[in-house]
């Protein structure tokens, strides 16, 4: 019977999708899981969200001071740059050994059928939700993916996407850039495109987000592949992209080849602190912003090519 060592690091709720990522790409966590919160009417009713756990294969010589170092280093190098430390958490680890069984399906303990947006509810694949008037339900698994709907950053697509699909009147595609478990790319298809690509540089989700797409019966409307922006052929109406703030400036230029001539890019994974940068680089692709929502320390600009523009 396998083993991993799960590692535990204290964070504000707010930090817990900077501090995933940190874990999948910098330490080599196998799978994460932030124990979030349960949601009725978009209200949080139950919640453990000061802790991210992630997974790594068991070694018997494990070095937890080292990945703690990976993790206070970039505590600095954040309070360095602006952050304010008090709204960080301390980000401190603990270590312990674990059966195989217990890590991939504990975290199913503290996910429930949640409101994301207006209408859209995230409803994980081993429970039943009834939906209310005008609600659409997602059922989804991200097993080792990125993407349940609880972080503000998902939220923010996904409520950029109830607001801005209804404006078009015609038949829509969507491209999604960093697709994750492909919750985006169901989304759009679930809110009214007829077409979605969702494209991940992790080749082992693309499975997951087929997968889901299995499980909302919309399999013949979406394609997953490994890949990123320069790699998706075509033109869209609406872009998607929920990474980090650098990775986003640095294909911005590929998003914006992407959209049609009226075409929407939504961005998300982008902190407060970060928006000159993002705008300057919106600016220089020839995009221009038409709305920033945000909720608690992160943005989600909804930005349009300036061919769309009427001045």
């Amino acid at each position: 019977m396998g083993k991993h060592i799960e590692i535990r690091i204290k964070t504000n709720p707010l930090w817990s999708e900077y501090i995933s990522d940190l874990l999948i790409n910098r330490v080599g966590c196998s799978g994460v899981v932030t124990e979030e919160k349960e949601f009725k009417d978009e209200q949080v009713t139950r919640a453990d969200i000061e802790t991210v756990k992630g997974y790594l294969p068991y070694i018997k010589n494990f070095d937890a001071g080292a990945i703690q170092k990976v993790l206070f280093d970039d505590w600095e190098n954040l309070v360095s740059t602006g952050v304010n430390p008090d709204y960080m958490g301390s980000w401190t680890l603990t270590a312990r050994e674990i059966k195989e069984e217990e890590w991939a399906e504990n975290w199913k303990k503290f996910w429930h059928p949640q409101k994301i947006g207006k209408k859209t509810v995230i409803c994980p694949t081993w429970e039943d939700y009834e939906p209310g008037q005008g609600e659409i339900v997602i059922k989804l698994d991200p097993g080792s993916a990125f993407g349940t709907g609880t972080h503000p950053t998902t939220r923010l697509c996904v409520q950029a996407l109830e607001s801005v699909i209804p404006e078009f009147n015609r038949k829509i595609t969507m491209a999604d850039v960093g697709t994750g478990s492909g919750i985006l790319a169901i989304a759009g298809i679930k809110l009214g495109v007829s077409h979605a690509i969702g494209v991940d540089n992790d080749p082992s989700v693309i499975s997951v987000a087929e997968e889901n797409a299995g499980k909302n019966n919309i399999s013949d409307k979406c394609e997953f592949y490994t890949g990123s922006a320069v790699d998706i052929k075509g033109k869209f109406d609406i872009v998607t992209a929920n990474i980090l703030t650098e990775v986003l400036v640095e294909i911005m230029p590929d998003l914006k080849k992407l959209l049609n001539p009226d075409g929407i890019l939504i961005l998300s994974g982008i902190i407060k602190r970060k928006q000159p940068l993002i705008e300057e680089s919106l600016e220089n692709s020839g995009l221009k912003i038409r709305e920033i929502p945000e909720e608690g320390e992160w943005i989600a600009p909804v930005n349009i090519a300036l061919s769309a523009v009427r001045f």
